[in-house]
């Protein structure tokens, strides 16, 4: 009887140890900020589920990596990694460190040749732009990864993935709680109000107002800022509305921001073209009251861990009375 009480506290001591396990924020395989990576199989060095819900699994920790997510880059070299090749994007400059890692094309052009001629054992992706390369990338058994960072979850997200990837947990959690810190400093002195703001995005292909998945729209939303196309018909893109004056016009908002894709210079000139030349223009509240900003680079693709400092380029320009000028 002995016997079999002390299997039976055995048994429940290892059921209880296992449901430990499944429960541990390491067990789920959910890419997001509490349950980045799963690393239960001792076979695997990691493995996650990416943005798009793929599984991508990495027997052992990768060395040579390429990234084709510009705004990924960014991220990784802030926490001490290095990539063997790398994309480019227009108006997006490539991290110091990381300028001697091969180019392999621009990032909605990407050379297939130039990536699997360096081996990596893993390539990180945009959603977009490289879903496609799988198949080429399967014959290989180079895994690739999907990510977007449209967000400061995304940030956050992506963050612990890539701390894991690198063995940097401890190092990745400290700069998350600093540049967490560093945005409540800012959001803490925020005015009760919500100002209406519009966000013109100018690409090649045309000119639309902004209605989701942005880091610009997200910073927008950290500084309470309310976005007049959010309740607006989307057009081909889901995240997208279709440019038409009269809706910014009734829509009346406080402020209008320009994103450009490409160099400043070109969008300035495409403002003025496309816009800037329409007489009604001129008649937006925003426009007669010298509300009407050009924003850079660093609102397109992510600052990653300095997500703060572009989130206190946009608070000055609603609150200078409050943030300086």
């Amino acid at each position: 009887m002995l016997i079999g009480i002390i299997v039976m506290l055995s048994m429940i001591g290892c059921s209880a140890h296992s449901a430990t396990t499944k429960e541990s924020p390491l067990s789920t395989g959910n890419l997001s900020a509490d349950n980045p990576v799963s690393t239960t199989d001792k076979d695997l060095f990691m493995s996650f589920h990416d943005s798009t819900g793929q599984q991508v699994s990495l027997p052992h920790k990768p060395a040579r990596i390429v990234i084709l997510n510009t705004e990924v880059l960014e991220l990784f070299y802030q926490l001490g990694g290095k990539t063997v090749g790398r994309a480019t994007a227009p108006g997006t400059s490539v991290p110091e460190q990381a300028q001697s890692s091969t180019d392999v094309g621009p990032i909605n052009q990407v050379s297939i040749e130039k990536i699997t001629s360096l081996e990596p054992d893993l390539v990180i992706g945009h959603p977009i732009f490289h879903t496609s390369l799988k198949e080429a990338l399967t014959t290989t058994n180079t895994p690739l990864a999907l990510i977007k960072m449209d967000s400061y979850e995304d940030i956050l997200q992506t963050a612990k993935l890539l701390g894991h990837m690198l063995e940097k947990q401890q190092e990745t959690e400290l700069a998350l709680q600093d540049t967490k810190q560093r945005i409540q400093a800012i959001t803490n002195k925020l005015p009760n109000q919500s100002p209406k703001f519009a966000l013109i995005t100018i690409m090649s292909r045309g000119v639309s107002l902004q209605k989701s998945d942005s880091i610009a729209l997200d910073i927008a939303n950290q500084l309470k800022l309310t976005n007049v196309a959010a309740g607006m018909q989307a057009g081909a893109m889901p995240s997208a509305v279709p440019y038409s004056i009269e809706k910014l016009i009734e829509a009346d908002p406080d402020y209008l921001f320009v994103i450009a894709y490409g160099t400043e210079e070109y969008g300035k000139a495409k403002l003025k073209e496309d816009l800037g030349n329409n007489p009604a223009w001129a008649s937006l509240r925003a426009v007669k009251e010298n509300k009407l900003f050009i924003l850079p680079a660093d609102f397109v693709n992510s600052p990653g861990l300095k997500i703060d400092q572009t989130l206190m380029r946009l608070a000055i320009l609603i609150y200078p009375e409050i943030y300086g000028n």
